[in-house]
C-alpha cells in the first residue's frame, strides 16, 4: 500500500514514521527547512515511546509523484486554496483520502475536488510540534486518530484501514458520529488553542490564572451551542469534565496556533473558532467570549 502524507509538519511527520515502522510505502509530501533535513540527514522522532532516526521518502514537487492508495491529507486550513487542488494529482477513483486537519468542515472542502466516497473524515488526538527541522517531538501517552463515514458504504472501508494502520504508537479509532467527534474537538481546541494564543501562555499558566477556567468555560458552552444549532448531537458533552481532564494533562497540553504565533506564521482562527462565529452570526446566536478571542488576533493570522 502506498501512502502520501500531504502536507507533513509536525503531526503528518509522525504519522508517516510510526505507519512506515509498519511496513507501509510512505511518502512524506512537505516544503522548506524541515524537507531539506529530511532529505539530508532523515527523519528524527522523539516521542513517549522513545527515540528514532528514520530514513523515509520526501517530496516538495507533487509533479515528481504518481498516484496513491491512501492520502492522509494534514495541510494547515489556511493552506487549503493552495494544496487542495494538488490532491488530484496525486490520486485516482480508488484512492482513499482522510482529512486530519483542525475544524469541522474539511471534508466538505476536498469534496470539491475528490468523490465524496473517497473521502474519510477524520480527528486527531496527539500532542507534537516540529522541535526544528527534521525532528519531530510528540508529548503525551497517546497518539489517536479518529475516523468516520460520510457513506454507510464506507464501513468495511474504514474497518479495513483500522486493522491494517493500528498500532501502539498510534491508535486508529472508528467513530460512530463522526461530526459529534469533529464539533466535540472543535469545543475543545477551538477554545484552549485560541485562548493560549490571544493570552499568549501556556496551558499551565492559563488553567491557574484568575480567570482563565472561566473564559474557557465559557467559550466551550458557546461553541457547543452553535454546534447543537447545527443539529450535532452534543447535549450530553460535559464541559466541566473535559476541563477537568485538560487540567489532568496540562503540563503536556500544547497549541499549535499558539506555536504559529511565536513562529511568525499566519494561524488558522478563521477556520477554527472564527468559523464558529460565523456559523453563529447566520444563525444570530451571540457569541461574546468568541467573538472577543477572534477578534484579539484579527491583525496576526496572517502571520
Amino acid at each position: 500500500m502506498k501512502i502520501a502524507i500531504l502536507g507533513a509538519g509536525a503531526v503528518g511527520s509522525y504519522y508517516g514514521a510510526t505507519l512506515q515502522k509498519k511496513g507501509f510505502d510512505v511518502t512524506l509530501i512537505c516544503r522548506g527547512e524541515h524537507y531539506k533535513k529530511i532529505i539530508s540527514s532523515g527523519l528524527s522522532i522523539k516521542s513517549h515511546w522513545g527515540d528514532y532516526k528514520t530514513k523515509i521518502i520526501a517530496s516538495d514537487d507533487i509533479k515528481e509523484l504518481d498516484h496513491f492508495d491512501v492520502i492522509f491529507y494534514t495541510p494547515k486550513l489556511y493552506s487549503n486554496i493552495e494544496t487542495l487542488p494538488l490532491l488530484k494529482d496525486i490520486s485516482n477513483e480508488k484512492t482513499i483520502v482522510i482529512t486530519i486537519q483542525n475544524g469541522v468542515n474539511s471534508h466538505n472542502e476536498i469534496s470539491r475536488f475528490i468523490d465524496r466516497k473517497q473521502i474519510i473524515p477524520a480527528a486527531t488526538f496527539i500532542e507534537a510540534e516540529i522541535e526544528s527541522p527534521g525532528v519531530v517531538l510528540q508529548q503525551g501517552s497517546s497518539a489517536i486518530v479518529e475516523m468516520g463515514c460520510l457513506e454507510k458504504a464506507q464501513e468495511k472501508i474504514l474497518q479495513d484501514l483500522k486493522n491494517k494502520f493500528d498500532s501502539e504508537f498510534l491508535s486508529f479509532k472508528i467513530s460512530d458520529d463522526i461530526f459529534y467527534t469533529l464539533w466535540k474537538k472543535m469545543i475543545i481546541v477551538g477554545a484552549f488553542g485560541t485562548i493560549m494564543t490571544s493570552f499568549r501562555m501556556s496551558f499551565r499558566e492559563l488553567i491557574d490564572s484568575k480567570y482563565g477556567e472561566k473564559i474557557l468555560s465559557e467559550t466551550m458552552k458557546e461553541i457547543k451551542k452553535v454546534g447543537i444549532a447545527e443539529n450535532i448531537k452534543l447535549g450530553t458533552v460535559n464541559i466541566s469534565e473535559i476541563i477537568e481532564e485538560l487540567r489532568a494533562e496540562a503540563d503536556e497540553m500544547t497549541s499549535s496556533m499558539f506555536n504559529d504565533l511565536k513562529n511568525g506564521k499566519p494561524l488558522e482562527i478563521d477556520s477554527i473558532l472564527g468559523y464558529v462565529v460565523n456559523l453563529a452570526k447566520l444563525k444570530n446566536i451571540d457569541l461574546p467570549y468568541s467573538q472577543t478571542l477572534v477578534s484579539s488576533l484579527e491583525n496576526f493570522k496572517k502571520g
